[in-house]
């Protein structure tokens, strides 16, 4: 769909684009098989909406392996330190509670990430309903070059 291509979609094709954007990746791709020949509409929504998705997947398993890796070497140091020194109160409650602060660390880290592919994922789906061609910033020049060759 290049920029001067004027795409006037039905107001089907506009809730089949939403719903890819709402329900993932599974949803993404039984819409992309049952209509990549009939709307290029939503050839395009669903594909974008399922790159997306896989993005946000790849780069969520990645932060979370750095985060546990993190918080396993962070276990294993402070009980190391706490095995080979001699205990007294002041060694004790740094070493001992700060591993268990992680998984607290990690939800203050999910919960803000989550928030912000809801909005993002909302306003594509907003913007389809109402007819717009939305684009995500890097995936969707990338898709319209790759859908046009």
């Amino acid at each position: 769909m290049s920029a001067t291509e004027i795409v006037s979609p039905t107001s089907d094709e506009k809730l089949m684009g939403a719903l890819v954007h709402l329900f993932g990746p599974l949803v993404a791709m039984i819409v992309w098989g049952m209509q990549k020949d009939k709307s290029r509409f939503v050839k395009f929504q669903a594909l974008q909406a399922l790159i997306f998705d896989l993005v946000v997947v790849v780069g969520m398993g990645t932060f979370f392996f750095c985060l546990f890796g993190v918080m396993f070497l962070g276990m294993s140091m402070s009980m190391f330190s706490f095995m080979n020194t001699p205990p007294s109160d002041a060694q004790i409650a740094p070493f001992f509670f700060l591993p268990f602060m992680f998984p607290f660390m990690t939800f203050a880290c999910i919960l803000p990430s989550s928030f912000v592919l809801l909005i993002i994922r909302l306003l594509a789906a907003v913007s389809v309903l109402n007819g717009r061609n939305y684009r995500y910033p890097l995936i969707g020049k990338w898709l319209d070059g790759f859908l046009e060759n």
